[in-house]
């Protein structure tokens, strides 16, 4: 089974080196152009895809419908709402730089912890291959999902390695074991 984590398009807030965590923030121009070159990509290089799912904030779900569009995808994408970002609580809106990093790592009032964020990374991957075993599947969603998932995974990835917008990220489960095949990789 296989899994290619995508994370979503570029948002104007992504620009802005801003956190976004679940505000809703619309992809930018760039970002719905960066979905229409992984769908390019994916159509050219790995096309067959048995499902499409995506989490329920419309950065992600907007690059799920523009890739579906683009490999002539024919289901309906399936919203996986604990696929969502990471909440930041009052954080959300604010820069990220070193001194943002060190708050969120210290613990915030509001924020989802470390914790309780690779929890509900590695239970929803989880549930994602027991609901959909021997599928192949595109799951859009949002950099500290997807690093987290990884790492709860493979302890060994890096958590803080910039994850690029719109790239992929491919995991695969076999005899029980999830594995990172690839990662990162930039359709453009």
């Amino acid at each position: 089974m296989i899994i290619c984590l995508v994370r979503h398009g570029q948002t104007d807030w992504n620009i802005n080196t801003l956190l976004q965590g679940v505000t809703d923030v619309p992809l930018n121009d760039t970002g719905r152009m960066q979905a229409k070159e992984v769908g390019a990509y994916l159509k050219e290089y790995d096309p067959e895809w048995d499902l499409i799912l995506s989490s329920p904030l419309s950065r992600a779900r907007e690059t799920a419908e523009i890739i579906k569009e683009s490999i002539n995808f024919e289901k309906e994408i399936i919203t996986i709402p604990d696929a969502r970002e990471r909440c930041f609580g009052d954080l959300e809106g604010g820069e990220l730089n070193q001194a943002m990093y060190d708050k969120l790592e210290k613990g915030h009032p509001g924020v989802e912890t470390m914790e309780e964020l690779y929890s509900r990374a590695k239970k929803t991957i989880l549930g994602i291959v027991e609901k959909y075993s021997g599928n192949k599947i595109l799951l859009v969603s949002h950099a500290q999902f997807i690093k987290a998932a990884m790492n709860s995974f493979d302890p060994s990835f890096d958590f803080r390695f910039p994850l690029k917008n719109s790239s992929l990220n491919y995991l695969q489960e076999k005899d029980g074991k999830i594995n990172i095949l690839k990662y990162n990789i930039v359709a453009h």
